[in-house]
């Protein structure tokens, strides 16, 4: 009994983690990022399979629960690791909100500072972090699957941003950026000059 109660309480911390993670991106899903042009297909389907990949992870994880100690513990690592990214580059966007995922508005602005001196994407590595916290407590292989499909989608999206950019006014610019800052990781170490971006 003390065992089971144990591994509930892990899964519960976990559980809870995961949800403030999932609450925060859908707080910043329909409040802050904006449709300057209305929806289209694939803001459609990064909202529709974020949502259920979101739930269907949380519900796995109340079933199969946290297999250790330990794997709760991993996995706490990367929900906060994400929700952390996630509210740094809020902050960094915070005057001038950002348009959503697969929007077709060219970029007006190009950001640096916070978490974009190291990322050029924060909010997807945010993203991809959360989507780590069930297959880790769960030590369920097959719940990788909702990573690996939405690090495709992050990925088209990235680089539709980063061709939207190529082809506005900001262009000199975020090529100089680019250089110098990893997509969704940070650049190794002694690559990564300093960051000096044109407002």
């Amino acid at each position: 009994m003390a065992t089971l109660l144990a591994i509930d309480a892990m899964t519960a911390a976990v559980a809870a983690a995961l949800s403030t993670c999932l609450l925060s991106y859908n707080w910043g899903m329909y409040r802050f990022f904006t449709l300057p042009h209305g929806s289209n297909s694939g803001i459609d389907t990064i909202k529709l399979l974020g949502t259920c990949f979101g739930v269907g992870s949380l519900t796995a994880l109340l079933f199969i629960g946290a297999q250790s100690a330990l794997a709760a513990a991993l996995a706490l690592l990367p929900a906060a690791g994400g929700l952390a990214l996630f509210w740094w580059a809020i902050r960094s966007n915070r005057r001038r909100p950002l348009s959503f995922a697969f929007s077709d508005d060219l970029p007006q602005h190009l950001v640096c500072d916070g978490p974009y001196r190291y990322l050029r994407h924060p909010f997807y590595t945010a993203y991809l972090l959360t989507w780590l916290v069930v297959p880790v407590a769960t030590l369920e292989p097959l719940l990788l699957v909702p990573m690996l499909v939405m690090s495709i989608i992050y990925t088209a999206a990235a680089r539709l941003e980063e061709r939207k950019f190529a082809s506005s006014r900001l262009a000199r610019d975020y090529a100089a950026y680019r250089r110098v800052t990893g997509m969704f990781w940070p650049c190794l170490p002694g690559h990564r000059p300093p960051c000096d971006c044109a407002p």
